[in-house]
């Protein structure tokens, strides 16, 4: 008699029905995770609330600089983007997730950022105590005092990119500025990390791939970062040999390589240091015991000044580029602007950094343009504290939350109904308003301890740059109705960014 229904309950249970039990698992979950997950009352696309596959395959598209925008605009100030994440726009919670003195903490996605054999970075560390220690002992060489003495040889890789550009004007040939702006970049961290340039700008080729590697490297490690349990997947013997038998994936592998060949080369050879810069800030650094830093802490601070002040800067440059050329009027603006500032001067010597800082047009584009497309668009991501509170709802403590530099900047409660126009003059109307605003920028990731420590390498890259590629140059784009293309992986890369320079009658170079 018990024969059958114990027959039935094997069949149930053996392989033929595996597929069966899956679907009716993942039903549940799906159901769950609409009806009962603590987040189910949050807006959201659909399939975000059931599976973080939903976010990633946008990650891997590279459109998440349209897609987080266009979230926000459709279901508000909080949006579930996947079953345990948030991603929120308001002034309040950035102070709260990442100003002074806050409580949140980061989550597992910087994880896949701690390299083997490395000591831990301030960009991947969690712990606060050891990132206020990291950061403490290399805030002075990026302070704006120490970048400041390093602005000759900043102008001197400046020079270099504007003869390159006059070359190719009176050639009458157009160039890819997308290429141009990342090799000044790569050259600049070159001279101000070990004192020479990589040799981007004068080769005019990607040296050894690095921005390549770099670019990879971001695409491949940001994605991992959400992957379950991914560090089992990126940390294992068999993963790192499949890395190296497929180069292309193994980026970040090789760039360890080039920069701890650059560390070996300065510790082997203290004495013959050509000047200061700030790998021999790192060399003199201190441990958390009081003794010399090891290797591995010199190597990832020798590394992230690559990730600090490279990208970031080019792709500043090739924002503010874009604006002042896409709007003739403004391009003129600023150009009346500098050509004034040299009608008061009797050298002929390139614009400062300090002197660009006189100029309150200049910098009110600057600001404008960063703005509008700050470099980094995903989510910072945090577990949300206690007591975080948006648009009237409270976030379980926790819970996966995050603000999109972009979709803050963006933000009409912040910058007003016109938000998404491109408007200098915002930045004019009052310094208390310009006060508030920029205390409300997230160009740099926000203005608390994480704020990206190479920010003032950009400023003062990207306000001399435009400044004197208006003084020497008119510009305009070879198709404007395409000026370029935009793919976000972690960092909004801009490609494809063919110009046209035209010397100016003046300009001597």
């Amino acid at each position: 008699m018990l024969e059958a229904p114990v027959s039935s309950i094997r069949v149930l249970f053996s392989w033929e029905w595996f597929p069966v039990w899956i679907l009716v698992a993942g039903t549940c979950l799906g159901l769950y995770r609409l009806t009962l997950h603590p987040l189910s009352t949050f807006p959201g696309p659909f399939w975000a609330k059931i599976t973080g596959l939903w976010r990633s395959r946008r990650y891997f598209a590279g459109t998440w600089h349209e897609d987080i925008l266009a979230l926000h605009r459709n279901y508000g100030r909080v949006v579930r983007v996947a079953p345990n994440e948030l991603s929120i726009v308001d002034e309040n919670a950035m102070k709260l997730l990442y100003g002074h003195g806050h409580n949140s903490t980061k989550t597992a996605w910087y994880q896949v950022w701690e390299m083997p054999d490395v000591a831990p970075g301030l960009f991947a560390t969690q712990d606060k105590n050891i990132h206020s220690f990291l950061r403490k002992r290399v805030s002075s060489a990026y302070s704006m005092t120490s970048i400041l003495r390093y602005e000759p040889y900043i102008q001197g890789m400046l020079n270099l990119l504007f003869s390159k550009l006059a070359a190719h004007s009176r050639a009458g040939r157009s160039v890819n500025m997308s290429d141009f702006t990342n090799a000044l970049a790569f050259d600049v961290v070159g001279e101000l990390a070990y004192s020479e340039p990589m040799g981007h700008l004068e080769t005019e080729t990607d040296v050894m791939d690095l921005r390549k590697i770099i670019f990879n490297g971001f695409f491949v490690m940001g994605n991992l970062g959400h992957a379950w349990g991914q560090m089992i997947w990126f940390n294992n013997p068999i993963m790192r040999l499949a890395m190296k038998l497929k180069p292309q994936v193994q980026s970040f592998d090789a760039f360890q390589q080039w920069s701890a060949m650059r560390v070996k080369e300065r510790l082997d050879n203290l004495g013959d240091t050509k000047r200061y810069d700030m790998l021999t800030h790192f060399v003199g650094m201190k441990g958390a015991d009081g003794g010399s830093a090891s290797f591995g802490e010199v190597l990832i601070e020798a590394m992230n000044i690559i990730g600090a002040g490279a990208d970031t800067t080019s792709i500043g440059m090739r924002t503010c580029l874009y604006y002042i050329c896409t709007r003739p009027e403004v391009f003129k603006k600023v150009q009346q602007e500098v050509d004034a500032f040299y009608e008061t001067r009797e050298s002929a010597a390139p614009i400062s950094y300090l002197e660009t800082q006189t100029l309150p047009y200049l910098q009110a584009v600057v600001r404008e343009a960063l703005r509008m497309l700050p470099s980094i668009v995903w989510q910072l991501l945090r577990h949300a504290p206690v007591g975080l509170v948006v648009d009237g709802k409270e976030i379980p403590a926790g819970t996966i939350v995050g603000i999109s530099p972009l979709a803050q900047n963006r933000d009409p409660a912040i910058w007003g109904d016109d938000a998404d126009e491109f408007r200098p003059e915002r930045w004019l109307e009052s310094e208390d308003r310009s006060r508030y605003l920029e205390s409300r920028n997230m160009t740099f990731g926000g203005n608390g301890p994480r704020m990206c420590i190479g920010r003032n390498i950009a400023l003062v890259e990207i306000h001399k740059f435009v400044a004197q590629i208006v003084r020497n140059f008119d510009a305009e784009f070879v198709d404007p109705q395409n000026p370029w293309k935009i793919s976000t992986t972690w960092f909004a890369y801009q490609k494809d960014m063919h110009m046209r320079f035209k010397l100016r009658p003046h300009t001597r170079i």
